[in-house]
């Protein structure tokens, strides 16, 4: 019968091999089993977060003057405007004001909302985030999608308008415009309409990051009225316009240049707070 020493040691002397033998089949980790987390154990970066951490005061976001050009006869404590009922400052604010057109009656209505962009995806940061959401809104409000299957073209197409482009290339050349026959702001100029003759949404450059207006006339139980929409990215924050005539009892609809032009007018001051 062995004694308790020699037991010890057989069993001990178990123990340590079986110890080497592990430490030999585990290796440095680069086997299979390591965590994912690159060379180092360095993981990859978070992306960066936006540009704008906190929001206008929308009330004071449009000065004065501005509010005395596209509200002209509104009353002075007018002026001050309605803040939009919002539980993040932070994250979304708005504002809106009303008037009265002393010559025609109408009403008008303008107001402002912004909203700050988060993105919670790691991989995506919030200005990027931002962009697709603006990208969203636009093809929802009549835009071209950019992301969309182009249609093939037909045999022999292709060809068809080559020919035709060398040919509108040529003549535009004789006739002093650009040899592209666009005019330098086509993208976004007005005059395009609808099988109605009402405008159709258009870009319109020169304002923040990127920008659209969407024009939509629509009858109410009193007469006719007609919202303009302008809407605009810079960086994480999205800024919306809208700038609306309300004509009670008019069988004339409210002219469309007008509530443009007011439209970008507003746009146009808030994008330039947002670039200083």
């Amino acid at each position: 019968m062995r004694s308790a020493p020699a037991v010890l040691r057989t069993a001990l002397a178990a123990t340590l091999l079986g110890a080497l033998t592990a430490g030999c089949s585990t290796g440095d980790g680069t086997d299979g089993g390591g965590t994912g987390t690159g060379p180092g154990g360095s993981t990859a970066g978070a992306a960066k977060p936006g540009r704008y951490s906190a929001l206008p005061e929308p009330c004071g976001s449009v000065s004065e003057s501005t509010l005395r050009r596209v509200l002209p006869d509104a009353a002075p404590e007018a002026y001050r405007g309605t803040p939009a009922v919002t539980y993040d400052t932070g994250r979304r604010g708005g504002c809106s004001w009303q008037g009265t057109d002393a010559e025609t009656g109408s009403t008008l209505q303008l107001s402002v909302d912004f909203e700050r962009v988060i993105s919670y995806d790691p991989e995506v940061s919030d200005d990027d985030r931002a962009a697709l959401d603006f990208t969203a809104r636009a093809v929802a409000a009549g835009l071209p999608d950019p992301d969309a299957p182009q249609d093939d073209t037909a045999d022999g197409s292709a060809d068809d308008a080559a020919d035709d482009s060398a040919d509108d290339a040529a003549a535009g050349e004789q006739d002093g415009a650009p040899a592209d026959g666009r005019e330098p702001d086509a993208a976004d100029a007005p005059g395009r309409t609808d099988s109605e003759g009402e405008p159709v949404p258009r870009t319109v450059s020169g304002i923040g990051s990127e920008a659209y207006l969407d024009d939509r006339l629509s009858s109410t139980a009193t007469g006719a009225r007609r919202e303009v929409t302008l809407a605009f990215r810079s960086a994480n924050v999205i800024a919306t316009v809208h700038y609306t005539r309300i004509s009670p009892g008019s069988d004339t609809p409210p002219a469309s240049t007008p509530l443009q032009d007011g439209a970008q007018r507003v746009g146009r001051h808030l994008a330039g707070g947002f670039d200083d």
